[in-house]
């Protein structure tokens, strides 16, 4: 799953900071990008197995109210009725 999602997703990322930068600063812009995503990544990963080797519940509670917040956002529409 997460392969799958990583095979979707990982090039939109990379196209938006294309669009962001000009091209001479191109390939900082992509490391600094890729960088932070890696850390985030790992940070994510630690927090998780931390929490999950407590208790077990914090990752799905979090879990849970993240993806309910993604469909706020996606579903929400502004000035549509």
């Amino acid at each position: 799953m997460y392969g799958g999602f990583n095979a979707c997703a990982g090039g939109v990322g990379k196209a938006w900071i294309s669009t962001l930068v000009p091209d001479r600063a191109q390939g900082t812009a992509q490391g600094l990008y890729q960088g932070l995503n890696g850390i985030g990544i790992l940070l994510a990963g630690l927090w998780a197995g931390l929490a999950w080797g407590t208790d077990g519940r914090l990752p799905l509670i979090s879990g849970t109210c993240a993806a309910a917040l993604a469909l706020a956002l996606v579903t929400y529409q502004p000035g549509r009725r």
